[in-house]
């Protein structure tokens, strides 16, 4: 079990668009949402949809592009334990100081792809394949030492 107490709570991702740019540009400066660069020239864009069509058509032909949220569980960590339950099957240095708001980190945890978004220094949102949301939720759930997990999110638009 983790020493600093974690809550764990789970839902679909919802609301991510992967943004691809073709040329040097930077991705464009959203009133709402936050960008956070996945890769070299490819961003996610988190709780942006309902600027996709100024997006759509400030990137013009130099872009694209995708919503990925639909596959997507986002797992909130929060409390000060949140960096060392990522160690719990990972082997993601994630006590580093440096890694922190505005930044993503890539790795795999019990054998599933993850990518670490922090969102405070007692916070960060972690994305997931939700057909592996069980198995790390059930790893976490034991790590945290909490007898029930969260309940299983929904990944349909309505919420059902």
């Amino acid at each position: 079990m983790t020493e600093a107490r974690v809550t764990l709570a789970i839902a679909a991702a919802g609301d991510v668009i992967a943004l691809d740019l073709w040329d040097d540009s930077e991705p464009p400066n959203l009133p709402t949402g936050r960008t956070l660069p996945v890769e070299p020239r490819r961003w996610w864009l988190i709780d942006a949809a309902q600027h996709a069509p100024a997006i759509t058509a400030h990137i013009a032909d130099r872009g694209a592009l995708s919503p990925l949220g639909g596959g997507l569980i986002r797992a909130t960590l929060t409390g000060p334990g949140w960096r060392g339950l990522l160690s719990v099957s990972g082997w993601f240095d994630s006590e580093n100081p440096d890694f922190g708001p505005g930044q993503i980190a890539a790795t795999t945890i019990h054998h599933v792809p993850v990518w670490i978004a922090p969102i405070s220094d007692t916070a960060c949102e972690v994305y997931l394949p939700s057909s592996y949301a069980a198995s790390l939720v059930d790893l976490w759930t034991r790590a945290i030492g909490v007898t029930e997990p969260p309940p299983a999110p929904c990944n349909s638009p309505d919420g059902s």
